[in-house]
């Protein structure tokens, strides 16, 4: 029986461009399938497992199944040995009705004639049938006038070669309808448990199941893969966002110093004109004081030239 050859993987290209996403993404090196002298691929790995326990099944199985045809072909070999006993048997049968009826013609007997009605209660007797009473009494009789004639001695040596021709055919007809029945019974019990299509479906349970878990374990991988890239991508967000920040603090404190600035150049301003006010302010008092200082010289002269004047 042909097992249907089930596929259940992802093609090599897919696993390759897999193998080398992982290996451009994350830095890790390339996995092949098959390499053993590689790095340790899980997938590869499953794989076969599935591929070896199936094959165990099937191949299990026809190993059973191949021994069941054996043991029929050796029932029927049987069955071809006892069609060549029965047909020899028979053959050796056919030869020895054959020898007694031409016996019968030599002795020039017919069916019909007493000495073979007497022969054929002496062949009941040879096969220890029941017999009458009368059929007693006539073998009696038989024995009192000396046994059976030279005729009846040489047809009962033949019926009984012949008797032994016929337990042979009936034996071989026999054996030959045991090893029909035991096949038949085989043929009706492998087509009802249907071991290879059984195996078959088993098979492709374990393929499946294999399928369904390298499916879950790429899907798990491929998770892990965009899990580390969105958080690889959440954290040069993050970097991002705190260099804005930074950024923003940056300008935030250097318009904060602006402000500073300004207001210190404003305030310089006011000292400046305050200084500037107070400069004027000097100006003027110096002037009031020199102006009185030279007030005060004019009088003191003018005091000096009084008092010139009251002494003279």
């Amino acid at each position: 029986m042909k097992v249907q050859n089930k596929s259940i993987f992802m093609g090599e290209s897919i696993q390759s461009e897999r193998q080398a996403a992982n290996g451009k993404k994350s830095g890790k090196a390339n996995v092949f399938a098959g390499d053993m002298n590689k790095a340790f691929d899980p997938v590869a790995q499953k794989k076969q497992q599935a591929r070896e326990k199936a094959m165990k099944i099937v191949t299990d199985v026809w190993a059973g199944d191949r021994k069941l045809d054996e043991s029929l072909d050796e029932r029927r070999s049987k069955i071809r040995e006892l069609e060549d006993t029965m047909k020899e048997a028979s053959s050796n049968l056919k030869w020895a009705n054959e020898e007694r009826a031409a016996l019968r013609e030599k002795y020039g007997l017919t069916e019909d004639s007493p000495e073979e009605q007497d022969l054929r209660l002496l062949e009941k007797q040879a096969d220890n049938k029941p017999m009458t009473e009368e059929e007693q009494e006539r073998l009696a009789e038989i024995q009192k006038a000396g046994g059976p004639t030279e005729y009846q001695k040489h047809s009962l040596e033949l019926y009984k070669t012949a008797s032994v021709y016929k337990q042979e055919i009936e034996k071989a007809k026999e054996g030959i309808g045991k090893e029909s029945a035991a096949i038949n019974s085989t043929k009706q019990g492998r087509l009802k448990k249907a071991p290879m299509v059984k195996a078959a479906q088993n098979a492709e349970k374990v393929l499946d199941a294999a399928r369904d878990e390298i499916i879950g374990m790429l899907y798990d991988e491929a998770k892990d893969h965009i899990d580390e890239e969105m958080e690889e991508k959440k954290e040069a967000a993050d970097k991002k966002a705190e260099k804005e920040e930074e950024e923003e603090e940056k300008i935030e404190k250097r318009k904060e110093e602006k402000e500073k600035k300004e207001e210190f150049i404003e305030e310089i301003s006011e000292d400046v004109t305050t200084l500037l006010d107070a400069d004027n302010i000097m100006d003027d008092v110096q002037r009031e004081i020199k102006k009185i200082l030279e007030e005060m010289k004019l009088l003191g002269e003018d005091m000096k030239g009084a008092a010139v004047d009251i002494a003279g």
